[in-house]
């Protein structure tokens, strides 16, 4: 049975096997020691949510989820910053379980809406996020990559 449930400190070394393998999926490569600084510190601080999928004790998945504020609408939103699911447990409920329950969270956090991006190409994605009710934004989108 699949057990979704909120990432805790002692659940980080866990969390970087998963996050090492999804950092790859993007071919993205901070260094490990960096990304489990960063996941550390937001699991102490608690500033972001992390909801995890487990099948028996084993972590297949997670979706994180940071504020986002709104002056516009007086509310705080949320953002599905990451999604990720194991490529051996894909297409078993697995991504629509955690879209589920951050959707759950994002009501309990009183939040006016969740958001998201994904590739142009991820139609599988697509087909998952509007079974939902998303609508995708056809607004102009700009990036700007601030790193050195």
């Amino acid at each position: 049975m699949l057990h979704i449930v909120k990432a805790e400190l002692n659940d980080l070394e866990a969390l970087m096997v998963l996050f090492d393998q999804y950092q790859r999926w993007l071919a993205i490569r901070p260094p490990l020691s960096q990304t489990r600084a960063f996941t550390e510190q937001r699991l102490r601080e608690q500033d972001t949510c992390i909801l995890t999928a487990s099948y028996q004790s084993s972590m297949v998945g997670f979706v994180h989820l940071t504020p986002l504020y709104s002056l516009a609408r007086a509310r705080r939103g949320l953002i599905i910053n990451d999604l990720y699911v194991q490529p051996d447990s894909r297409r078993q409920g697995v991504a629509r379980a955690l879209i589920s329950h951050a959707h759950k969270e994002a009501r309990a956090r009183q939040a006016a809406c969740l958001l998201l991006q994904t590739h142009q190409s991820n139609h599988a994605a697509h087909h998952l996020f509007e079974s939902f009710g998303f609508i995708c934004d056809v607004s102009q989108y700009y990036f700007l990559d601030v790193t050195d």
